[in-house]
């Protein structure tokens, strides 16, 4: 955990890399907007193989972020890392809690999050609805996880987070290797400054995507299979 008081800074980093997927339209946030303003990606940190970019929006107050990075796995370890919804606080930055809150299908579920922010900040939480998707032709994984804000009733004593948006694109590669790029849009909530939180953007993805190639070691995701992946 991280407790020290000036790392509420990283809060709105927390909800950051759940996961589900939707269709190659899915692949980045507003792409067409992208193009019409000339958006572009700044590289804020390039270590370890983990490139972490932010860039300012003209729809949100805070930065949006984007993750580039190869890890060693399968297809199937991947999503079913990203399935097992109890596991998060051993991989997801600040995560403190999570479960399922409904399964509709193998390959999609609400889940809910909670997550720690030091003081004096409050903790946040959120619903997250959950999608995983491989395009039977080209075998990439589009994963999104959408916040639902009005899912469940909101928890005394925490702040719910309005806004959390992610998309990642996954293509495997030869040697069991995967390509991923992740995005996520998030508004944390409550009065933190975006300017701040802004400036220690990197810190929570960079440490959660170490985190995850660590995870896909482990032979329980190492070594799984899925119905609805093809390796």
């Amino acid at each position: 955990m991280y407790r020290h008081p000036r790392l509420w800074l990283q809060l709105c980093l927390c909800a950051a890399l759940h996961a589900s997927g939707q269709t190659a339209r899915d692949a980045s946030i507003d792409a067409h907007e992208d193009q019409k303003f000339g958006r572009t990606w700044n590289l804020r940190k390039d270590q370890n193989g983990i490139r972490v970019y932010t860039r300012t929006t003209d729809s949100s107050r805070f930065d949006e972020l984007k993750v580039e990075t190869i890890l060693p796995g399968k297809p199937s370890s991947l999503a079913t890392l990203i399935l097992d919804i109890a596991n998060y606080p051993n991989w997801s930055f600040n995560n403190e809690k999570a479960y399922v809150l409904k399964t509709i299908s193998p390959d999609e579920l609400y889940f809910y999050s909670l997550i720690h922010s030091p003081w004096p900040a409050s903790d946040r939480d959120l619903a997250v609805h959950l999608h995983i998707r491989q395009d039977s032709s080209t075998g990439k994984i589009y994963i999104s996880a959408d916040e639902m804000a009005n899912y469940i009733p909101e928890k005394q004593g925490i702040v719910r987070i309005p806004l959390s948006v992610e998309r990642w694109i996954v293509i495997p590669l030869p040697g069991d290797k995967l390509k991923i790029s992740y995005e996520l849009r998030l508004d944390p909530g409550a009065s933190a400054p975006p300017w701040l939180i802004n400036i220690f953007s990197t810190k929570g993805p960079y440490e959660t995507f170490l985190n995850i190639r660590n995870q896909l070691q482990k032979p329980k995701y190492h070594d799984a299979t899925l119905a609805f992946i093809r390796n």
